[in-house]
């Protein structure tokens, strides 16, 4: 039986704010000498700083599509270059099984070469997962709602070259299979119109363009960053559908006093042609219109808008409060009917002091009571 979603946020904004009143309660120089040799522990001493971090942490959260989760999350974090140009490269592996008998495992990587000439990225995951299918649009009833099984292989990669200052173009393929789809007996998922719903195959390559002149990856105090990128599928032996991507992602950042930032995001994804149901816009995840089951709306099109206020409380702590809206339509018009707004709160703690790398714990909320629980490695944008 799954537990009081409600009783688990209470509990946790509890213990957080209880150890955040505390703090002045305590001497801080005995509390900031236990923060200071912990990060020794990982950063090394003044006299021999590390400048390559390795390590673990648990994954675990309560989200509208898994129930419980838990898993690992193990990383290695370098620089190609000590030059004081070259930004950090991160090489992760996240693996997680849920309440619901979901496996999945991603190993992913970000490597910015020497004086960030060449920045590759790239991700594979294989899930074999069950989800909930409300079909497509911004208007499905909860009681529409059905249970199916699918495995799934993606696999992206992009390599991009600085052009000039700042300014990045490259190219990317991306592929994805989805089989062993199971449906419960007269289902009316597998009968529906949508496209790919009882599995398919296909491979993409596009363009990418990207401006960044943000000061920091993982924690940005100012700067922007700006993503457009496509992807041409084409109907062959190794792709069943004919379409295309476009994907455009927007960050701006704005310093607030000392260490706290106002954030904005805007994301959308466009697509034209057959597009297969998992290919399709969505909203929800850790990242945007956090709360949504992931996949509860999707759609040919989709955009979201947030905005995120990151303060810091005290040395490795820190708080979150954002909110914004998202939708998804079938046509552009309709992604200006039945907006979906979100909002929600979140905790940060430090993980690695020099290159101001968070876990972050957010809990999310949505219309219709809609709400789901995060537990993370870095920033949602």
């Amino acid at each position: 039986m799954k537990p009081k979603i409600t009783v688990v946020y209470a509990f946790l904004l509890i213990c957080f704010l209880g150890f955040g009143l505390n703090l002045k309660a305590q001497d801080k120089g005995k509390l900031e000498q236990f923060v200071d040799r912990a990060y020794k522990i990982v950063e090394g001493d003044s006299a021999k700083p590390r400048s390559k971090y390795f390590f673990v942490i648990p994954i675990w959260g309560i989200t509208p599509e898994t129930g419980i989760k838990l898993g690992l999350s193990v990383g290695y974090v370098f620089r190609m270059a000590e030059d004081g140009k070259t930004r950090p490269s991160l090489v992760r592996l996240n693996t997680s099984y849920t309440q619901e008998e979901q496996f999945n495992i991603r190993p992913s990587f970000d490597i910015f070469f020497k004086e960030n000439l060449y920045n590759l990225k790239g991700q594979y995951v294989f899930n074999d997962f069950n989800e909930y299918y409300w079909g497509v649009g911004n208007t499905a009833q909860e009681n529409a709602k059905e249970l199916y099984d699918f495995n799934q292989h993606r696999f992206n990669i992009r390599l991009m070259r600085q052009v000039v200052k700042d300014v990045y173009l490259g190219g990317q393929v991306l592929y994805e299979k989805i089989y062993k789809s199971k449906f419960a007996p007269n289902s009316i998922a597998s009968q529906s119109s949508a496209k790919g719903i009882n599995g398919y195959e296909v491979l993409g390559v596009g363009l990418a363009f990207a401006y960044d002149n943000r000061d920091n990856v993982y924690f940005p105090l100012r700067g922007a960053y700006l993503e457009i990128s496509n992807h041409f599928f084409y109907r062959a032996s190794y792709s069943d559908f004919k379409f295309n991507t476009l994907t455009i992602d927007l960050r701006k950042y704005f310093p607030l006093w000392k260490e706290n930032v106002f954030a904005i995001n805007g994301v959308g994804t466009f697509n034209l042609g057959d597009v297969p149901y998992r290919q399709m816009g969505t909203i929800g995840n850790e990242n945007f219109m956090r709360g949504y089951y992931n996949g509860r709306y999707r759609d040919h099109h989709m955009f979201t808008l947030q905005g995120e206020l990151r303060k810091t409380i005290w040395g490795p702590l820190g708080l979150a409060l954002f909110g914004g809206i998202g939708n998804v339509g079938r046509t552009f018009s309709e992604l200006g009917v039945n907006l979906k707004p979100n909002y929600g709160i979140g905790f940060r703690g430090m993980v690695i002091r020099k290159e101001h790398i968070n876990a972050r714990l957010d809990i999310g909320f949505g219309e219709a009571n809609i709400r789901g629980l995060y537990f993370t490695l870095s920033e949602a944008f």
